[in-house]
């Protein structure tokens, strides 16, 4: 018996099936993650209010992150017994690594405040260079970022996956790359660490005295160096 977390597919869910003794079910298979792997079913059942948060949320319509407890019964499926089911919106993403580089803080004279920072998230193998991910954050988390963040920071984010658009000066083109526009930012280094970094981007993080910035017109952010993301 084993605690176990997974993000689930609509698409590789069946439908519910509600029980006489007020539980349900379903099954979900997941996809293997190396090739030669085989995937894995799972027939998962959840009771109570539990039960009846998951019947509402069917047949589903977007991926899904699930917990429970692993259970091995003689000559059925693996059975996750569910503790809790929380859907996400198309797009979203949950990622945990490394800030590349200190955050680039902009304030608008309207008071909105966004950082933005490219991410290394790194493979399962030790062998493999890391993901790079380019993350946007706004409000009071983006004023957390330039407070606590730098370069080699650990951080924890959720948001969701969008295409950023922006004409080449150079060419005319329209040029797009992928974004993280985060929900949710998590520091996940050390409480020493954070304050350290704190007193270091105290200054460097505070609004320009007059004028306050002004944002570009239609056409975006210009994309950041480096590699993918």
């Amino acid at each position: 018996m084993n605690n176990f977390s997974v993000i689930i597919s609509s698409s590789h869910t069946t439908a519910l099936t509600r029980n006489q003794d007020g539980t349900c079910t379903f099954e979900t298979v997941i996809p293997p993650f190396k090739d030669g792997e085989v995937p894995v079913q799972l027939l998962v059942k959840a009771w109570g209010k539990l039960a009846e948060r998951v019947a509402a949320e069917f047949p589903l319509q977007q991926d899904a992150e699930i917990r429970g407890q692993i259970r091995l019964p003689k000559g059925g499926p693996i059975e996750l017994h569910l503790s809790a089911f929380n859907t996400f919106p198309m797009g979203a993403i949950s990622l945990v690594g490394r800030a590349g580089a200190d955050p680039e803080v902009k304030f608008f004279d309207s008071g909105s405040t966004v950082a933005k920072l490219r991410l290394a998230v790194n493979r399962r193998s030790r062998d493999e260079e890391p993901d790079w991910f380019s993350l946007e954050i706004w409000g009071k988390q983006a004023q957390t970022a330039a407070d606590y963040v730098r370069k080699g920071s650990l951080l924890g984010i959720t948001g969701s996956l969008a295409m950023e658009s922006w004409t080449d000066r150079a060419t005319g083109e329209i040029r797009s790359k992928p974004v993280v526009r985060v929900d949710r930012l998590d520091l996940l280094g050390s409480r020493r660490d954070s304050e350290a970094n704190g007193a270091h981007g105290a200054e460097a993080s505070k609004p320009p005295s007059a004028g306050g910035w002004t944002p570009p017109s239609a056409g975006g952010w210009a994309p950041l160096s480096g590699g993918a993301l």
